[in-house]
């Protein structure tokens, strides 16, 4: 479960993302408190996503060439 996350950790977040303004069609009559707080949750949350994306890309570049290879 761990190493999905890390592998989609931004499609899920997007997908979360997606769902806070379908959410508020669906039920009009949530209070905007509860938006609110989900969408600071879903600002850290993104935040987090885009620091450990970064941090695999930096990883990907330090990497050298025999240390891809063999890793397939």
């Amino acid at each position: 479960m761990i190493k999905f996350v890390s592998d989609y950790g931004v499609r899920i977040y997007s997908v979360l993302a997606a769902l806070v303004p379908a959410l508020l069609i669906v039920w009009p009559k949530v209070p905007w408190e509860a938006v609110m707080a989900a969408s600071a949750a879903l600002l850290g949350l993104g935040v987090a996503a885009a620091t450990h994306e970064d941090t695999k890309t930096l990883k990907a570049l330090a990497a050298s060439p025999d240390e891809d290879e063999t890793a397939n």
